[in-house]
């Protein structure tokens, strides 16, 4: 069998380990996963409710234009229906943008690092990937506008970035748009948003409506407790909806996820008081590691980064250590950021049963090379 020369330098991406493996694997009773950065809590009650209601028409295909779902996201947004695309999770539209735009030898200008599918998506295109490392873990929005040259197609931002949890302001994602050459998209990913409290969360909005070549990125997956039904969407120009229109496959975004996403909207209420509690919660989390002397990366996401050096166990072993003591975070090391952990915003009791085992690694042992992170 011939497949593509491309796919023999693709990763198949690795989901998070399930609390169910992790207890059967390591004999455990009590797990928290930390590593995915979903909601911890299920979605809102209406929304269940909704589903509920819509089972029994689950032997009909679904809206194959999500007409409902568009019109609720512009009145929401108060744009027109022709300036949103719905996809299956926001990583399907970012697939469909490869396709639409991206030829063999092209370029796409990215951070470095950042969501792991924007490489995945050039590699799947034969297109080059210009990763810009980023400078104190966040954007350099002017490095990122350098690296763009003839060849360049798409330039992707991720903010609040992932895995660092930093955050560009809307006035930086303004300057980075008016420097990028109107044939040239910018995606402006924005999976995290709803988590922003910064007084300039909707700023991108602004931006996209200001120029045809710049999309923004969104999804139910993370605020609304929606990841299992995979629904995300996009506000851009008609032209570029139109292009994603014509890639994209029939029925992409099931039933279930169309009625669940319309109902959620409904209740901004809720996702005001979901942004404070996990502000909060965030806040609280970061609070409690600085009082031991533990680094992390101001973050305006549902995670963030925190210091795995100077522990009793290597930096690189840590990640197991946890694992065998119930609790499920990303290894930095194979997010490009070695000696850091990725931690979910959890619950209250999930992040106090996080503090309380990573808090049992942190007596040096005699004698170890790694001093406490500075």
């Amino acid at each position: 069998m011939r497949f593509r020369p491309a796919l023999a330098d693709i990763v198949p991406y690795e989901p998070g380990l399930t609390a169910e493996l992790v207890r059967r694997r390591y004999g455990l009773d009590d797990v928290v996963r930390l590593a995915s950065n979903e909601f911890p809590l299920p979605p809102f009650p209406e929304v269940k409710q909704a589903m509920l209601a819509s089972l029994d028409e689950l032997q009909r295909y679904p809206d194959g234009h999500t007409t409902d779902l568009r019109a609720a996201l512009a009145a929401h947004h108060g744009r027109a229906s022709e300036q949103i695309v719905v996809g299956n999770g926001s990583c399907e539209l970012l697939v469909s943008l490869g396709h639409a735009l991206l030829e063999a030898g092209d370029e796409v200008v990215f951070a470095a690092p950042s969501f792991a599918m924007y490489a995945d998506v050039c590699e799947m295109r034969a297109a080059v990937a210009v990763e810009v490392p980023l400078r104190d873990h966040a954007h350099d929005v002017d490095a990122m506008a350098g690296a763009v040259t003839p060849k360049t197609r798409m330039v992707i931002l991720c903010n609040p970035n992932n895995p660092t949890g930093t955050y560009v302001p809307a006035v930086d994602v303004a300057r980075l748009a008016d420097a990028v050459p109107g044939d040239v998209l910018l995606v402006v990913d924005e999976a995290y948003n709803e988590f922003v409290v910064a007084p300039d969360a909707q700023g991108a909005l602004d931006v996209q409506a200001a120029h045809d070549n710049v999309i923004v990125l969104r999804t139910f997956s993370k605020i609304y407790g929606l990841c299992g039904l995979r629904v995300g969407y996009g506000l851009c120009a008609p032209g570029v909806k139109q292009a994603l229109d014509k890639v994209r496959q029939p029925f992409n975004v099931n039933r279930l996820a169309q009625v669940a996403a319309v109902e959620a909207l409904r209740h901004q209420d809720q996702v005001q008081a979901r942004r404070e509690q996990t502000a909060a919660l965030r806040s609280g989390m970061a609070a409690a590691l600085a009082a031991r002397g533990r680094a992390t990366v101001p973050s305006q996401a549902n995670f963030m980064l925190v210091d795995a050096r100077g522990l009793r166990v290597p930096q690189e072993e840590v990640f197991e250590s946890l694992l065998r003591l119930g609790v499920i975070v990303r290894d930095g090391n194979a997010l490009g950021l070695p000696g850091w952990l990725r931690v979910s915003v959890g619950t209250e009791d999930e992040i106090g049963f996080f503090l309380d085992k990573l808090a049992s690694l942190e007596t040096a042992a005699p004698g170890t090379a790694e001093g406490r992170p500075t």
